[in-house]
């Protein structure tokens, strides 16, 4: 009886308050919100709980407003290019970061500065940065040969998307080149010291043997990144708040509109569990384009594996003479 406890009963109360408190942070929460999802809800709503079943008027809203459908190409839009930005500026900083020179701790040091500012405060002093009279960023772009004097980055749609991009992967690329750069020094140095005696070059290093090595890392940032990068609104918020004529939208300021300008709460969630399935829709594909991964980071896919040459005497290649092999290859 007692055996039967420990090996049945007994994990279970001790996960009992972890489940707890997943449930009431991240289950009951979604699931709430896919149930307002399929109703109209607003004012009363909050007062009373009052709300009308409405199926999938919400969701048909999301195809049928031209402004929410919108809303939704420039958030994809504008996280795609953010994350590609992020990850470009992270593995150029890490692979910086990775070389010998000095001062290089204190590089380190003030690379991880970004991340650890508050992105309210980060919008709020960049905004004044992009200011069209005294902002740094006109005042430099003018000394250095470009008539920027007076020009108001937040008036029209695309400079204020770069305004608030360039905030963005400011703020993001320190946590992408710091794993990269953990990625970088987890590489074996034999590696990298049998593609040099190849005659491998720095291109053909970053090509041929680190990318590769770093790809299932690579598709963990670009996850995290696109979570991250799809669901911005602080940054937003402080620098344009949606403007101008709502034409920096994205789907977290119109959620926040919907939900609490408008009271349209309905439609606000709906728009979160769209952002969400599509969110995850993404998490799956890339992780089943992680899945193909060998683990250990050497960047050989099963099928590559099953055309590896026959080993001496044509018995193949042993798992002894794989795990000798420094870039994932038999030979």
């Amino acid at each position: 009886m007692g055996s039967r406890f420990d090996r049945r009963i007994l994990p279970w109360l001790l996960l009992a308050p972890a489940l707890l408190v997943v449930f009431g942070l991240v289950v009951y929460p979604v699931g709430r919100t896919v149930w307002l999802s399929f109703r109209a809800a607003g004012l009363p709503y909050l007062a009373s709980g009052q709300s009308r079943f409405v199926g999938l008027d919400n969701y048909r809203d999301l195809l049928t407003n031209a402004h929410l459908r919108e809303v939704f190409l420039t958030t994809a839009g504008f996280g795609f290019a953010c994350v590609a930005a992020t990850m470009a500026a992270g593995l150029a900083v890490a692979l910086l970061l990775d070389q010998r020179f000095k001062g290089r701790a204190l590089l380190g040091v003030l690379v991880l500065l970004p991340w650890a500012v508050p992105r309210v405060a980060a919008g709020t002093v960049w905004r004044w940065m992009f200011d069209d009279q005294y902002g740094l960023v006109n005042w430099t772009l003018s000394h250095l040969g470009h008539d920027f004097a007076g020009f108001s980055w937040f008036n029209d749609r695309w400079p204020a998307f770069i305004a608030v991009g360039v905030v963005v992967v400011w703020q993001s690329f320190p946590f992408v080149a710091l794993s990269l750069l953990a990625g970088l020094q987890s590489i074996p140095p034999e590696v990298k010291e049998a593609a040099r005696i190849d005659g491998a070059g720095p291109l053909q290093m970053l090509r041929h043997v680190t990318l590769p090595m770093l790809r299932p890392l690579l598709l963990t940032l670009v996850v995290v990144s696109t979570i991250w990068d799809f669901k911005i609104f602080d940054q937003v918020y402080v620098m344009t708040g949606g403007g101008p004529y709502r034409s920096t939208e994205l789907v977290a300021i119109t959620v926040w509109r919907e939900a609490f300008a408008r009271l349209h709460l309905g439609t606000a969630a709906a728009l979160a569990v769209a952002l969400f399935a599509v969110l995850l829709v993404m998490t799956i594909g890339y992780g089943r384009l992680a899945r193909d991964e060998v683990p250990g980071g050497r960047g050989v896919s099963p099928r590559q594996r099953r055309r590896e040459p026959l080993g001496p005497g044509g018995r193949g290649v042993s798992p002894r003479q794989r795990r000798r092999e420094p870039l994932g290859t038999a030979r």
